[in-house]
């Protein structure tokens, strides 16, 4: 008999479920787009119901906004709920826009879509009066609204139709640093992504988190995860190799009682080594690039007509491969 779950978060918990095997587990409530952090601001007192039609957003991007304007997820996800809510974090870190009309009531809005936003705003007769990261915001709010969001969602004597503790599993999904490329090589993510900045931001958040839901199971993000150039969503920092989300599936299986040939702890120190090896493979192919990165330098080079711009854009990658090699033989 399938698991039935409720999932909320990025789109790193819900592409988990296309790797599972069919019939084994059932989503009855997939939720994304809408981070706990913007479930406590003041209802949206504009309808958009209408501006949305015109939109060229996918059917679950339209009804996530709607579900966000409205501000009542939590008695959503109670309702006619799960045994069990799978959820991370990763949608926390959406860029928030303040709105002329409604200052009280900023939007989180999608990475990519930011022109169907404007659209749909200006349709409904809304201008943008900021636009902000996650950064800026105050994390003694942020805290306020994850407590909140806890005794909202959690059981207890006042709550008695909310998630056991127990139940609830939160997948650690973070930023990741590298593509890993079709050409065998890593590759760096677009430079507006401010990696670094983002993870750290997020690590708070999610021990915040684990503040208020002290019972609940984790399922860790390997180390040396890389992104795939060939996922399914496009090449971005949450979109990840395959094996990543076959070891999530095979925490899960494990968390829900499916699988009993190992531990979490040790499936996810299973999948670091693995990663760490594939990745100091790829990094050893850049000790076989440099002979020949340095005899096309040499080969190219002429007093008379040297490009300048070439010949740093040679010296920086060799610098960058080299240096990748030495971090990761240092750790």
């Amino acid at each position: 008999m399938a698991v039935e779950i409720d999932v909320y978060g990025s789109c790193v918990c819900r592409d988990i479920f296309r790797y599972a095997q069919h019939g084994k587990y059932k989503v009855r409530k997939s939720v994304g787009y809408i981070p706990i952090t913007s479930l406590y601001d003041a209802p949206f007192n504009v309808d958009v119901k209408e501006a949305l039609e015109h939109s060229r957003m996918s059917s679950y991007e339209k009804l996530m906004l709607k579900v966000q304007t409205k501000r009542n997820l939590p008695r959503m996800l109670l309702k006619n709920r799960a045994n069990i809510l799978v959820l991370d974090l990763a949608d926390e870190f959406m860029e928030r826009w303040e709105i002329e009309n409604c200052p009280s009531a900023p939007l989180a809005v999608i990475e990519g879509k930011e022109e169907e936003y404007e659209k749909v705003l200006e349709a409904a007769s809304c201008s943008v009066k900021r636009k902000y990261s996650p950064l800026e915001m105050d994390m003694q709010e942020v805290e306020e609204k994850i407590q909140k969001f806890a005794k909202d969602i959690l059981y207890s004597e006042e709550n008695p139709e909310g998630y056991q503790e127990k139940n609830v599993i939160v997948i650690e999904a973070l930023y990741t640093p590298d593509i890993m490329g079709n050409d065998g090589n890593l590759h760096k993510h677009d430079g507006k992504y401010r990696l670094h900045e983002y993870n750290e931001w997020l690590r708070k958040v999610y021990l915040i988190f684990y503040k208020y839901f002290q019972n609940c199971k984790v399922i860790k993000m390997p180390e040396f995860t890389h992104s795939s150039q060939n996922h399914i969503r496009g090449t971005h920092p949450l979109n990840y190799m395959q094996d990543t989300y076959l070891y999530f599936e095979r925490a899960l299986d494990v968390l829900c009682g499916y699988s009993h040939v190992n531990t979490v702890e040790n499936l996810y120190k299973e999948q670091s080594l693995k990663n760490r090896l594939e990745t100091r493979v790829v990094n050893s192919n850049a000790i076989y690039e440099i002979p020949t990165l340095k005899n096309k330098i040499e080969k190219s080079y002429d007093p008379l007509k040297v490009d300048v711009d070439e010949l740093k854009k040679h010296i920086k990658s060799l610098q960058e491969k080299m240096q990748q090699i030495l971090n990761d033989y240092s750790k």
